[in-house]
């Protein structure tokens, strides 16, 4: 008698669930080491179908932040082609990329407010989204000129961490905000291990995180 390819998965579960007593959730981590994108988020507890329609409206409006690559750097880094590219292409693409940023902030300071589970996810998105645009800044390569002068090029880097700093505060502020929010509610207790990570590995050039009243992603809500 041959089992058909139904029953013998019907079967195997059945005897999965017989040996663990209790199917058991999977939670998976997230990514801390990989670029910031909507993918590295660690696994929720519930669908996407059960949050709100402006949390699923903000991880939209983050993806479409975190989508947005930079410019490709000119072939030519002598300091008169750098500036040129800097004015034009970096500057235009710096406009975008902070448009984007603010309107998905906007849309996830909503989301947060509506539930404890959705302030994690919009802290972690934050400091995704934040981290992102700093990692670009931080990034960029120094002009050719500079190469031989190295107290220049220092002066020319700490610049770049400077315009990075207020990028990096609120990618800060968000993952400390989002770890103790994370590790109030068991079922998401791995967010929590994932937004302290990323935060660690940030790059250094901000001060540490600062509470601020207002902006709910940022803050730490005891239940």
């Amino acid at each position: 008698m041959r089992t058909s390819v139904g029953g013998l998965a019907l079967a195997l579960g059945l005897v999965a669930c017989a040996g663990s007593g209790a199917s058991r959730h999977i939670h998976q981590p997230g990514d801390v080491t990989g670029s910031p994108r909507v993918e590295a988020l660690p696994s929720l507890d519930v669908g996407l179908d059960a949050l709100t329609a402006e949390m699923r409206m903000a991880r939209l409006l983050s993806a479409e932040a975190l989508d947005l690559p930079p410019p490709a750097h000119p072939a030519d880094t002598s300091s008169a082609t750098f500036s040129a590219w800097s004015d034009r292409e970096l500057k235009d693409w710096m406009r975008e990329k902070h448009k984007r940023a603010e309107a998905a902030r906007r849309e996830l300071d909503l989301a947060a407010a509506q539930s404890h589970r959705q302030r994690i996810m919009a802290g972690a998105l934050v400091g995704l989204v934040y981290e992102d645009v700093a990692r670009a800044l931080m990034s960029l390569p120094v002009p050719r000129e500079l190469i031989s002068e190295p107290e220049i090029a220092a002066m020319y880097v700490d610049i770049l961490r400077s315009q990075a700093a207020p990028y990096l505060l609120e990618a800060r502020q968000a993952y400390t905000a989002c770890a103790g929010n994370a590790e109030q509610m068991e079922a998401l207790a791995h967010w929590s291990d994932f937004c302290a990570s990323r935060e660690e590995l940030l790059p250094a050039g901000a001060p540490g995180p600062v509470e601020r009243e207002g902006h709910t992603t940022v803050r730490v809500v005891r239940r």
